[in-house]
């Protein structure tokens, strides 16, 4: 077989390297390569133009028979690997994972894939691939496993080997079991219909006569189909659905107010889009999103529905991907990653709560999926709807400005109200009872009120932990961590001081580190201690708290909220994760603790993102037909973002806070790039970022920096940012000219969201 230099990338911080491959190789396959001393697994890339003088190494094998991802997925890779400064390999883990692996003995028409390998015979593959993506069934068992461990069902095939002239009674059941199906069954359904024991089946495998396979499948999965609650959509929502025309590309901001019934929209759209033979790709931001969500979907369309995200395990991941790749699935319900998954025939795509930050990833590769899920409905040429009751303002204004459809719903269902917002001056309460209070008299009595009609309360403190941190109250000094530039937070519960970045924890000393004095005194609150303060407050009340310190086991937050669904909990305690989406019928009364805490960090987005969250929050109140009060407790009573959500006016938040962006040159009028050095000392980040700047020519570009980070050391490493600010295709071009070397001390974060 000829070897020629083949480019292949790894999903390591490495540049691509050159390795002898076979010729013909087809870019997009993966192969096994040694780096070093080590086995990795790499992209090819074609073959080298321009190979190195340097003697080659060959690869250590060819794992894939032609391209898994779809076309169309692949073409996306591309466009996130030039966009976001990163490599295709590093975007691939988020599609395939790496222990997916095709069964070379796989066959088609008598044709086994390992025979063509052999032969060196790329193009007949290529060309078989190109056609397994237009039919899965050609190959079914592409993707089964030889050994018969892990998760899954064990499929039994015919191997094709003539019949010896003796075979028991018990032996020619299954065989003209397995003939009446077509030659393949699953192994319970065989031995039911066969009427005999799994020994026999062991007998016909030594002889050569059935072959077992695991056939990897959704199992953890798997929901029972509920009832469908048949809703007639309103007015407002006929016309929406009206105004998404399926079959080509259009951009369109579903905006409506908390309980407009925007998810009834999304399923008349899907029900369309199925109707018409096409996929829908469906985008949600939190894990705890997903579950109510897929009851819905599951009682709509039974057995037609595959979810991804993080909380699952390998198996499940693996199960999931073998589905989509044999279009087993026609929803696929996923985080921020599920953008990437390799579903076909897209006809809708859904952006749920569009505005969420999670959407963008703050690990390497720093995509944002929302923005990708655009790229994708265009390469797809399918309608996508992003909705949200606080859009974007990036979002809002390309509605404004006509490059995106708007369609709004202005009103909840009948019979159910927007929830009555009151507003609690900290300051006037701290005027008239001379100390700081967690929970102020109006929102105690209105807690009071709620337990006592047998109602639920949800309180809002978007800090986790007792504590916020520990100051010595003789010198001033603040118990910070060793690793990280930010102080340790209290957890009582563990008697632990904790850092909420690198997880360094500590038992609380008893004197000060610095001057010796026992004058060690906590300061601020956390959820943990409204926890505990309302247990001394309301001893009778079934009280819940909800944030990543409780919810840390598998399944603990859809047990929460189902929970609190269900009536078991009265008062609900937790952080932003309870701002999102969920409904609860019982739920009366919202109390935010800290309305303006959002507002005291240095970035552009913090009015932005304190109303979009007192909003969604205030929007968890009276979802059913029992009216809902919401009650912010503030300092800052008079800020717009404070104002605004009191209103319950999105339009009004815009239009005054978008000028200002305009004016500072912020998005959504000018886009950023933010380029971030790490290195031992500060003064190494500094320069490795003065020297990058120095290289900087490409006109329209305004250039920040360097500066020192927010957060300027993190697990020991010191952090520089050097921030870009142009049109798209300005910061594209400084892309394009300078490049960055993955194992540099530079990274880059395109369209930033957070600064930390």
């Amino acid at each position: 077989m000829n070897l020629v230099p083949t480019r292949v990338q790894l999903n390591r911080p490495l540049p691509p390297l050159t390795y002898l491959a076979p010729e013909g190789l087809p870019a997009g396959v993966r192969v096994r390569v040694k780096v070093r001393n080590s086995l990795s697994f790499g992209l090819a890339m074609g073959a080298d133009p321009a190979p190195p003088a340097a003697k080659l190494r060959p690869i250590e094998a060819v794992l894939d028979p032609f391209p898994l991802l779809p076309p169309k997925l692949r073409e996306l890779q591309s466009f996130a690997a030039r966009y976001y400064g990163c490599l295709e390999a590093h975007l691939l883990p988020l599609s395939l994972p790496q222990a997916l692996l095709p069964h070379w003995e796989a066959d088609e028409d008598g044709q086994r894939l390992s025979f063509h390998r052999e032969r060196g015979a790329w193009d007949v593959l290529a060309d078989l691939g190109e056609a397994w993506h237009r039919d899965p069934s050609i190959l079914p068992t592409l993707l089964h496993r030889s050994a018969l461990r892990g998760s899954g069902f064990t499929e039994v095939r015919l191997t094709g080997q003539p019949h010896p002239p003796r075979v028991t009674p018990a032996q020619a059941k299954i065989l003209l079991a397995l003939e009446e199906a077509g030659g393949a069954l699953m192994e319970p359904e065989l031995l039911e219909s066969a009427g005999v024991g799994a020994s026999v089946l062991g007998t016909l495998e030594k002889r050569g006569l059935v072959a077992r396979m695991k056939r990897v499948d959704l199992l953890a999965q798997r929901r029972e189909a509920g009832t469908d609650r048949t809703v007639t959509l309103n007015a407002e929502q006929q016309t929406a659905l009206d105004a998404v025309p399926l079959g080509h590309f259009g951009v369109h901001l579903l905006q409506g107010v908390t309980g407009s019934g925007k998810t009834e929209v999304y399923l008349a759209l899907a029900e369309r889009a199925l109707a018409e033979g096409r996929r829908v790709l469906w985008l949600v931001p939190e894990i705890g999103l997903t579950s109510r969500l897929l009851d819905r979907l599951e009682a709509r369309f039974p057995g037609r529905v595959a979810v991804g995200h993080a909380g699952l395990n390998a198996g499940e991941k693996h199960g999931d991907v073998v589905r989509l790749l044999f279009n087993g699935a026609d929803i696929f319900v996923g985080v921020r990653n599920a953008v990437l998954a390799p579903l076909r025939d897209i006809g809708l795509i859904i952006v749920d709560e569009e505005h969420e930050g999670s959407y963008k990833s703050e690990e390497h590769p720093r995509i944002h999926a929302r923005d990708l899920a655009i790229k994708r409905a265009q390469l797809e040429g399918c309608s996508i709807v992003l909705g949200s009751a606080t859009p974007s303002l990036e979002s809002w204004q390309a509605a404004q400005s006509g490059r995106y459809h708007l369609l709004q719903l202005k009103q909840r269902p009948a019979g159910i109200t927007l929830p009555k917002v009151e507003i609690v001056d900290l300051r006037e309460t701290y005027r008239k009872m001379r100390r700081k209070v967690i929970i102020a008299p109006p929102l105690m009595q209105a807690l009071a009120e709620t337990l006592a009609r047998g109602e639920q309360a949800l309180l809002l403190l978007n800090r986790r932990g007792y504590e916020n941190f520990w100051m010595c109250r003789a010198c001033g000094k603040t118990l910070g961590c060793p690793h990280c530039a930010i102080s340790l937070t209290y957890h009582r519960g563990d008697f632990r001081l904790r850092c909420h970045l690198c997880g360094h924890e500590t038992v609380p000393p008893e004197a000060c580190p610095d001057c010796g004095a026992d004058h060690l005194r906590g300061v601020g609150e956390g959820t943990e201690q409204v926890e505990e303060h309302l247990n001394q407050l309301f001893p009778g009340a079934r009280i819940l708290r909800l944030d990543r310190d409780t919810t840390r086991r598998r399944g603990s937050l859809e047990a929460g909220l189902l929970a609190t669904e269900a009536g078991h909990v009265d008062i609900l305690v937790g952080t932003q994760m309870l701002a999102k989406g969920h409904t609860f019928p019982g739920l009366t009364l919202v109390g935010v603790l800290n309305a303006d805490q959002g507002l005291k960090v240095a970035d552009f987005r913090a009015s932005e993102r304190t109303f979009q969250l007192l909003t969604q929050v205030a929007g968890r109140a009276g979802r059913a037909e029992l009216p809902g009060r919401v009650i912010l407790q503030t300092y800052s009573p008079e800020h717009p973002a404070i104002t605004f959500a009191l209103a319950q006016d999105f339009e009004g938040f815009a239009a005054s806070e978008l000028p200002f962006r305009e004016g500072l040159g912020y998005p959504p009028f000018t886009a950023l790039s933010l380029y971030r050095a790490e290195a031992d000392t500060l003064r190494e980040a500094r320069e490795a970022l003065e020297a990058f700047r120095q290289r900087l020519s490409v006109p329209g570009l305004r250039v920040l920096g360097p500066l020192e980070a927010p957060v300027p050391r993190i697990k020991d490493r010191w952090r520089m940012h050097l921030l870009l600010k142009g049109s798209r295709g300005v910061l594209g071009e400084v892309l394009a000219r300078q490049p960055l070397d993955p194992a540099g001390a530079i990274s880059l974060d395109r369209d930033p969201i957070q600064f930390g």
